[in-house]
């Protein structure tokens, strides 16, 4: 497996669109940076990254693309090979996971890196909690981004057509959650517990709203259990489906 994902890390390293969704990524980054400049102070600025987290929904169906794009056209020679499916459908999903770990600590890394030199700071421990609440939002919005990746690599290995997978992802997670979300409320006459709600829909354990006093490891609890599971549950059907279909 190891083999098999260092084959699929060089392979995503010279395709363009990683270096393509790298500059856009860095271009946004960049965007930001400069209008958190305007902050007081580091630890301001430090903070401000916590309302970014969202973001990694919208970033998790491209980065599918960059590591997933064509390989339905060259399953048959893998398979040839003697490549199991269950080796390509995991090593895939694992080298996403990577990249976009990866991209993160180095969008991330490079937002401190500049708010630490360009501003001043207030005190070591004012900015050792900015920090730590950064760290802490990171902790808990990584298993739901594994979890959304989960979902668009299996949508990608299973749909031939990009444009029909990458509009289902959207549709599902801006409309169809949220709709899913008010039946369910319905359903239990208003009273639908926040759990329920967010596992229906993960991306709310990112809203602003969600987060008003979140810093509990009952909220890291929700979203690794969340985010875990959706990833369990669209590898476990992801495999299954992917195991059945006709190689052409």
């Amino acid at each position: 497996m190891l083999n098999y994902i260092k084959a699929e890390l060089w392979k995503a390293f010279r395709h363009k669109g990683i270096y393509g969704l790298t500059i856009f990524l860095g271009l946004c980054t960049a965007l930001f940076t400069s209008l958190m400049l305007a902050a007081e102070d580091f630890a301001q600025m430090a903070s401000a990254a916590t309302t970014t987290m969202l973001l990694g929904m919208l970033v998790a169906p491209l980065l599918t693309q960059t590591v997933d794009g064509g390989t339905l056209s060259t399953l048959k020679n893998e398979v040839s090979f003697g490549l199991s499916r269950s080796r390509i459908y995991l090593g895939k999903l694992l080298t996403g996971l990577a990249l976009g770990l990866g991209l993160c600590l180095l969008l991330m890394g490079s937002y401190l890196a500049v708010g630490w030199v360009a501003l001043p700071h207030s005190s070591q421990e004012t900015d050792m909690v900015a920090l730590g609440v950064v760290g802490f939002s990171l902790l808990g919005a990584i298993p739901l981004w594994c979890g959304v990746y989960g979902l668009c690599h299996m949508m990608a290995m299973l749909l031939r057509s990009t444009g029909a997978w990458m509009g289902t992802y959207y549709l599902l997670s801006f409309f169809g959650q949220p709709i899913l979300v008010s039946l369910a409320a319905m359903g239990s006459g208003g009273r639908l517990s926040s759990f329920l709600q967010a596992a229906i829909m993960p991306m709310s354990l990112l809203m602003p709203d969600f987060l008003s006093g979140w810093l509990t490891w009952q909220y890291q609890f929700w979203c690794w259990t969340v985010g875990m599971g959706w990833l369990a549950a669209t590898t476990l059907l992801g495999l299954f489906w992917f195991h059945r279909r006709e190689i052409k």
